[in-house]
Formats: structure tokens, sequence, C-alpha cells
């Protein structure tokens, strides 16, 4: 009976010691500037014997013990191989592991005498991953077309090389730009270029995806891919740009046709628009006398246009202006200045291009006759040929280019 008592007193003493353990903790976590007074007080509300708050104390001290001891265990073991190498004779390798904690990007010096430590070699450090600081990025393909301005010097052959392209593909997909006639490459030109050897093709009225396939050699599934935006069974719009991967665009010749001897051309006035200024008809000028005004007159004498303009939605890479004329019609130079092409100019047919010394060059194509030739001044409004229907022309017009510095102008905006 006894020893129920004293094993009931125990068991009564063990709770309230907890009791009392558990409302300590409280109060400490609570902290403040009265913490003692909350203690003492506590003391006096729980176990006020100083042997028992020593028994707490001690209780709860072991436990703190242990989680102490596991702690460091713990973090011994993960410092364990900084600690080998510290020990060991190579102090380089202890700053170089310091450095790349520390930095958050370590660079090629941070790594030196720690790449001493190989994978394979055995050491108190156990094996460890040699450092490669040097990112090798793999070549990956170019996704989408570029733009690319001829610079001085520049051929079709060497853009192609720098591209990695075929020269084939520069000229296909660049046909309203160079008409086929890569002779007439100049500096300042845009030219488009493909990610890969291809044609570009802008669809005309009526066309269809098996004829523009069957055109260009190819299987039509070849332009429903990544860079065009058509879907098969599709009707396709007047003006889209296609590219057309691994196709075979049309002829054309590398080297240009002998320059043409110019033929004595009786001038003509085309029929003018209404509030149109008529140029007058200017004689045959030395060089001497071949000085740019800085403005431009209208080359057919009218303001009327019969295909194309600059940057038709129909065709979006057409970089001149179709004006109206009739077969045998006079075409005037827009600006004084010196004749730098005249002969076969591809798509554009036979064509005249003026240099005026300021920046500005002309362009007149389709022509039917020359009345200038190769190095010849003119002045503004001389006569320098006749309206025709040749080279990429579907009927008589003339297409007349303005370019500054190499690059395409909107001829509307320069217009009297």
């Amino acid at each position: 009976m006894l020893e129920d008592t004293d094993q009931e007193q125990q068991d009564q003493r063990h709770t309230a010691e907890a009791t009392w353990g558990r409302r300590l903790l409280v109060q400490l976590k609570a902290g403040g500037s009265d913490l003692q007074a909350r203690i003492v007080s506590s003391l006096r509300a729980g176990i006020p014997k100083a042997s028992q708050v020593t028994a707490v104390l001690g209780r709860y001290g072991a436990h703190l013990a242990i989680v102490t001891l596991a702690l460091s265990v713990g973090l011994g073991q993960r410092l364990r191989p900084f600690a080998d190498v510290a020990r060991s004779s190579e102090p380089r390798a202890v700053s170089a592991i310091a450095e790349a904690i520390n930095s958050p990007t370590p660079g090629a010096d941070a790594w030196d005498g720690y790449a001493d430590v190989t994978v394979g070699k055995a050491s108190s450090a156990g094996i460890v991953r040699q450092a490669h600081p040097q990112t090798t990025i793999p070549d990956r393909p170019r996704l989408e077309p570029i733009t690319y301005v001829v610079q001085k010097g520049d051929s079709v052959f060497l853009i192609a090389q720098r591209f990695g392209l075929s020269p084939y593909t520069i000229v296909w997909s660049n046909m309203e730009s160079l008409q086929g006639a890569p002779w007439l490459l100049q500096p300042g030109l845009p030219l488009v270029i493909p990610p890969v050897d291809a044609a570009y093709h802008t669809v005309r009225p009526g066309e269809s995806a098996e004829a523009i396939a069957q055109a260009y050699a190819v299987d039509p599934d070849a332009l429903y891919n990544t860079w065009n935006t058509i879907e098969p069974d599709q009707l396709l719009a007047e003006g889209t740009l296609l590219l057309i991967p691994g196709a075979t665009g049309p002829d054309f010749d590398w080297e240009p046709p002998p320059p043409p001897t110019p033929v004595p051309v009786a001038p003509s006035r085309p029929a003018a628009a209404a509030g149109a200024a008529q140029p007058p008809v200017q004689p045959v000028m030395p060089a001497a006398n071949a000085v740019a005004n800085g403005w431009f007159i209208l080359p057919t004498g009218s303001y009327a246009v019969s295909g194309y303009v600059f940057g038709d939605y129909r065709n979006p890479r057409h970089i001149g202006l179709d004006y109206r004329c009739r077969l045998g019609d006079s075409i005037y130079a827009a600006d004084g200045g010196t004749v730098v092409f005249t002969g076969w100019g591809g798509g554009y047919g036979n064509l005249v291009r003026i240099d005026h010394g300021n920046g500005f060059v002309t362009y007149y194509a389709h022509l039917n006759a020359f009345a200038v030739a190769n190095g010849q001044g003119v002045a503004q409004g001389q006569l320098v040929g006749t309206c025709g229907t040749t080279g990429a022309s579907t009927g008589p017009h003339l297409h007349y280019e303005i370019r500054l510095n190499g690059a395409p102008q909107n001829p509307k905006i320069y217009e009297p």
C-alpha cells in the first residue's frame, strides 16, 4: 500500500513538472520587458520548490543537448570534404572552392587549381567532378528570313557564300529587286535572305498551290511549311508571298549581253494627264551640262499609272512605279546626270540607268528603243528612249524607279 502511495505521488509530481515546464516555455517565447515578472508569477502559480525547477531545467536541457549534437554531426558530414581538402597539400583548391561558392557565376579563373582534382583520382576528399567553365553552344539553323543590305564589293556569289546558300537562291528570292539580272546588284540595295535554299513567289490572281508547285518543280506539300501562313484547300490571296524550299526558279543569265548601239529616235509627245506639265524635249547634251537640279519631272509627262505602284498590296516587293504610256511614246530623263547603264536588264527588259551625282539613280525599264549610250551626259527632260514592253511585261508601260544610295524610294513622293 505504501509503495502505491509513493508511486501515485511520483506521478503527480511528474505531471506538475510537465505542466510547469510548458508554462515556462510559453513565457520565454513571449519575452518582453516584464519577462522576469512573468517567470516569477509562473513559479509561484506552479511549483515553487527550487528542486523541482532544477529537475525540469535538467530534463529540457537534456533534450536541447541531444538536438544540438544531432545538428553538429549532420553539419560535420556535409563539411567533411572541405575539411579534408583543407588538410591536404593543395591550398589553392580551398580558395578556388570558396570563391566558386561565393560567386553566382564563376569565371574561368575561379576554377584555377580546382581542376587539378580530376575524376578517377582517389583522395581523402573522395571523387570530385572536374569543372568545365567553357560552354559549347551548338550551331543552330536560322529559322526566319532576314534582310541584308548590299555592301560595296559584294556580289551574288559572295553573299550566298556568307549565308551558306546557293547563288540561285539569292536571285530567285529577290526577283523584284534584281529582275533576274545579277549584274544589276548595287550597294545599298536590300535583299531578302531566306533560311534555306528556296525561291520566293508572289501569288498572282487565280493561282493555285498546285500550279505554283508545278512551276517551281516541287511537290505541293512544300508550300505548306513553317514560313508560309497558307493551309491546304485554301484559296490563295493575290499578293501573298510564299517561300518555297527546294524550288527551281526561272532561268536567267549570270552575265549581261553586249550593250546595244543607240538608234536615232524621233521624239513623240505622250498624252498628258489633266494638269500635268509637258516637259520640253531637249537635244543631246554634253556631259559637262549634265547637272542634276535636285528635283524630278515626270518621265512620261503624265501622272497616269497602268500597273503596280511602289509596295503594291498585289505585289508587295514591287520597288517602282508603272507609268502608263503607248508603244513608242517618248521617255524623258527625270533629272540631269550621266547614263551608267544601257542594255538588257533581265526582267527589266531594255533598261536605262542614270546616275544624278547626288546619291539618286533613276531606272527606265521595258523600253522599246534607246536614245542614249553608256557614259553620255543627259539633261533633265532629255529623251532617253521610247515606251515598250520588253522583259517581264504584259503590255506597254514604263517601269520607273528612284534609288537613293542604293535603297529603293517611292517615286510618288518625288513627283512634281
